[in-house]
């Protein structure tokens, strides 16, 4: 695990620092998406060198938002099964399309 800790400080060593840290981490564990929840923001937290309660507050807040994302979807019924999945789809056609432009 050494060398896959050490490529991730030195990738995350470029990042700043402060509240665009805390934001993007609440973002980050926010997304209801698989890999993207909060045990795996406690791992970016821990690699970021976040203090605990920084830490722990960004990864609350983050999972406190995906639990209404997907309250308002599942209470939105077809209609928010058809929201998510335009979501998806606009997400994964963007994601292809940077790409292709690199």
């Amino acid at each position: 695990m050494k060398p896959l800790l050490d490529r991730a400080e030195h990738k995350l060593a470029g990042l700043p620092k402060g509240q665009s840290r805390w934001l993007a981490l609440t973002l980050f564990v926010g997304v209801p998406a698989p890999g993207t929840g909060g045990w795996t923001g406690v791992i970016i937290a821990y690699l970021l060198n976040m203090s605990f309660g920084e830490a722990m507050s960004s990864v609350v807040c983050g999972v406190m938002l995906a639990g209404a994302i997907m309250t308002i979807l599942t209470l939105a019924g077809k209609v928010g099964a058809l929201i998510a999945l335009g979501a998806l789809i606009v997400a994964g056609v963007g994601a292809i399309l940077s790409t292709k432009k690199e």
